[in-house]
C-alpha cells in the first residue's frame, strides 16, 4: 500500500489570550496551496482521506475530498506535538525572524516531552491504517511533527527532528503485506512551485 503524508498547507498565526487553544485556518497561500495538493494527489486513484483534527490539516484535506468525493476521516492520534496551546506560530516564522524562539522549539522537539511523547500514539495510528487499506493509496494531512516521527522511524533515524517538512508537502511511504516500510519520497514540492 502507498501511505502519504502531506504535511498541511500554510497557516495564519493565532494566539488566545484566555489561555484556550490556538487552531488557526488557512491563509490564501496556503488555501491555493491546498488545492495545487488536490491537484497532485488527484492524478491517481486514493482509497482513503485521513486528518489531524486540527483546522489547518482538515482545510488542507478538503479539496482532495471535493476532488476525489471521499470522505475525510479525522484522527486524534495525528495531532501536533504541543497541539493544545494558546499560541500558534508556523515554525518558518520564528526561523526567518526569531531565531532564538526557533532554536528553543527545535530543542522542546528533541527533548523527551517533544517529539518522542508522540511517537507512540503517531506510529499506532499509521500502523492502524496501513493494516486495514492494504493494496491501496491512503492520503494522510497532518504536520510536520507526525511527518517526521514517522520518517525517522520508516529510516531507522535517531533524531526525529531530522526534516524540514514544506508547507503542502508530500512524503510518500511503501508499506508491504507483511509490514516493511520504504520511503518513496521525501518533502515533494513541485506541485507548488507556481504558487
Amino acid at each position: 500500500m502507498e501511505l502519504i503524508l502531506i504535511r498541511h498547507a500554510k497557516p495564519l498565526a493565532g494566539e488566545h489570550s484566555d489561555g484556550s487553544q490556538a487552531d488557526p485556518p488557512l491563509g490564501r497561500l496556503g488555501r491555493a496551496q491546498a488545492l495545487a495538493a488536490a491537484d497532485w494527489l488527484a492524478r491517481a486513484p486514493l482509497h482513503r482521506l485521513v486528518s489531524s483534527p486540527t483546522l489547518r490539516a482538515r482545510q488542507t484535506a478538503e479539496p482532495t475530498a471535493t476532488r476525489t468525493g471521499l470522505d475525510i476521516t479525522l484522527d486524534d492520534r495525528l495531532r501536533d506535538a504541543g497541539h493544545d496551546g494558546p499560541r500558534y506560530v508556523p515554525i518558518e516564522q520564528d526561523k526567518a525572524g526569531d531565531r532564538a524562539a526557533y532554536r528553543s522549539r527545535i530543542a522542546a522537539y528533541r527533548s523527551g516531552s517533544g517529539l518522542t511523547a508522540i511517537s507512540q500514539r503517531v506510529n499506532e495510528a499509521l500502523d492502524d491504517w496501513t493494516a486495514q487499506h492494504r493494496g491501496e493509496r491512503v492520503a494522510v494531512f497532518c504536520h510536520g511533527s507526525v511527518v517526521n516521527v514517522y520518517a525517522a522511524r520508516v529510516l531507522g533515524v535517531a533524531d526525529p527532528v531530522f526534516l524540514e517538512a514544506g508547507f503542502a508537502s508530500g512524503h510518500r511511504f511503501l508499506v508491504s503485506r507483511d509490514g516493511t516500510r520504504s520511503v518513496r519520497s521525501l518533502n515533494e514540492t513541485a506541485y507548488l512551485c507556481s504558487l
